[in-house]
Parts: structure tokens; C-alpha cells; sequence
């Protein structure tokens, strides 16, 4: 019999992943919102439930998710009646996790080792983000010679996301072009976009330029990189894991880096063919829906 899972939607990328279980979803807005999977920006699927308070009241899940900016007071009777309660943490630092939550997932696996003795109560496992090479993979289409890169909120994350060093990318470049919500107020933003045109998107740039400082694993870094978009990326938290410099990626901690590396992607064919082949094998090694979901399956079961 296949598992009951309420989670709510949080981060649509993580979570089309994460609903790839073999289970059956009830998916909450966190404020009481009711979604449908176009929210996700990913195809539809069959196993996942939107849902509102009203509609869970006859439900009795058998796990429940904690995500950050959820409040679970009202939620607790679940867990009194059963359901296994099981945190999710994908920022670089956690939010507090509820005590009779003994179970933590972890998408950075620096992040893990750095605050897990802090909760010595609970059961701590990493697991990083799974792609299917099948859906994010190489199309072969021609190349614009500009450089993309994915936030939401990105000036107002400028902390986070780096934000100041790619406006002076782009200020020398002109090249830069920024996807992802909230970023009206920048000049090169080209809009959001759902799967498959993102799929489209990622392959029609030469570069993808990842500037984040204090982010914990960026998805959209791993998306391109399985599209095999060469990538440009700081070098931070779990980065070391997956990037090496000149060999999948070119490793940039500043603008002037960054600038440099970019001059030297575009002036070299040879090198954009290496890393767009190196990078792909990499993000199919280590960010493989099967393993991703092999993991989540000892967890959940």
C-alpha cells in the first residue's frame, strides 16, 4: 500500500523532484492556499493532491513534511495520531525544527555537519538534488553568445545571492540575462519559465554564471549543468563536492574572475564543447533522480 505524504508547497523545483516517491501526496499552500501543479512550473502528476485545511480534515497521513515558513501548530494532531513527521532543510542555515520532529533531510551536506550537533536528538541524512537526465538534458540548439543566470528575489537577496557582483558582470559584459520571480526592477530580466521552455532556455545560452555566496546547493546550477550549459560558479558550501575548476566548471569568487571566465568561454569553442560534455556527465553522476530517490526511499519507508 502506498504511503500517504501532506507536504506543502514551498519550492515547486524540489518538490516535482520530491513527488517522484512512490507514495501519494497532499500538497497545501503554507497559507492555506490552493494550488495545482502549474505552481510547481513542471509537468503534472497524477500521484499529488492539491489541497486546502477542509480537504485533509478525513485524511490520516502517514508521514508529514516540515518545511520552513509553515506553521504546524495546527497540524500537530497528525503526528499525535501517528503520522511521522520528517523536516526538510535546503538553506544554508535551519529554521527550528519542532521537537517532535526527530528526522532531518539535508540538501547541503556542509551545512549538516555544521549544525547537526546543535539538535543531538534528532536523526540527521543528506540528500542533494536529483535531475532526470531525460528531462533536463542537451538539445543541441544554437547558442546566443550571452550568459544566463536563475534567481528569484535576487536584488533583494543581494546577501545571499551575490546580486552586486553580477550587476558589475554585466556592467562590463553586457552580456548577462537573469531568469526567475520578482525581478521586475532588473533591466536584463527575461521572465520566469516552466518546464520544458526552461529546458529550452538553459540550451540556448552559452554560460550559466552562478554568483551566490551563502546559498546551500542552487538548483537551477545543476539544471544547467545537466542541460550542459557550461557553468561559471563561486566556490562555497557543498560547491567542491560536484565543481572543478577547467575540468566540468570554471571556478569565479569575483567579479573580475567572473569576467575573466566569461571572456574566456566565449573566445573558445573547444573549451565550451569540454565543459558542456564534462559538466553533463558530472550532474548525471551526481545529481541523478534514481539515487535521489533511492535515498528518499530508506527514508521514508
Amino acid at each position: 500500500m502506498q504511503l500517504k505524504i501532506l507536504d506543502f508547497l514551498v519550492h515547486g523545483g524540489h518538490q516535482y523532484e520530491f513527488f517522484k516517491n512512490d507514495a501519494i501526496f497532499y500538497c497545501m499552500g503554507i497559507n492555506n492556499q490552493l494550488h495545482t501543479h502549474e505552481s510547481l512550473g513542471r509537468p503534472k502528476q497524477n500521484n499529488v493532491n492539491f489541497v486546502t485545511k477542509d480537504d485533509i480534515k478525513n485524511i490520516s497521513p502517514d508521514i508529514i513534511m516540515i518545511r520552513a515558513g509553515v506553521k504546524y501548530d495546527d497540524y500537530f494532531n497528525f503526528v499525535k495520531n501517528g503520522a511521522k513527521p520528517i523536516a526538510v532543510i535546503q538553506t544554508n542555515t535551519p529554521f527550528r525544527v519542532p521537537d517532535w520532529c526527530k528526522i532531518i533531510v539535508w540538501n547541503s551536506r556542509i551545512s549538516m555537519e555544521k549544525f547537526k550537533n546543535s539538535m543531538p536528538d534528532k536523526k540527521h541524512y543528506h540528500i542533494v538534488h536529483g535531475f532526470d537526465p531525460e528531462e533536463f538534458k542537451p538539445l543541441k540548439l544554437e547558442r546566443n553568445k550571452r550568459i544566463l543566470s536563475s534567481y528569484s528575489m535576487f536584488k533583494q537577496r543581494d546577501e545571499f545571492l551575490g546580486y552586486s557582483n553580477w550587476t558589475l558582470v554585466n556592467k562590463k559584459t553586457k552580456i548577462c540575462d537573469v531568469i526567475g520571480h520578482a525581478n521586475e526592477e532588473i533591466k536584463s530580466n527575461i521572465g520566469t519559465f516552466s518546464y520544458p521552455k526552461l529546458v529550452e532556455v538553459y540550451n540556448s545560452y552559452s554560460g550559466y554564471l552562478n554568483t551566490s555566496t551563502h546559498s546551500a546547493m542552487p538548483r537551477s546550477r545543476g539544471e544547467a549543468l545537466m542541460c550542459g550549459l557550461p557553468v561559471i560558479t563561486t566556490s562555497n558550501y557543498d560547491s567542491p563536492f560536484y565543481f572543478k575548476d577547467k575540468i566540468n566548471s570554471l571556478i569565479s569568487n569575483d567579479s573580475e574572475s567572473m569576467i575573466k571566465s566569461i571572456n574566456l568561454l566565449l573566445s573558445s569553442r573547444d573549451l565550451q564543447e569540454n565543459l558542456s560534455n564534462a559538466g553533463r556527465e558530472a550532474a548525471v553522476k551526481y545529481f541523478n533522480i534514481k539515487t535521489y530517490l533511492e535515498k528518499w526511499k530508506n527514508i521514508l519507508n
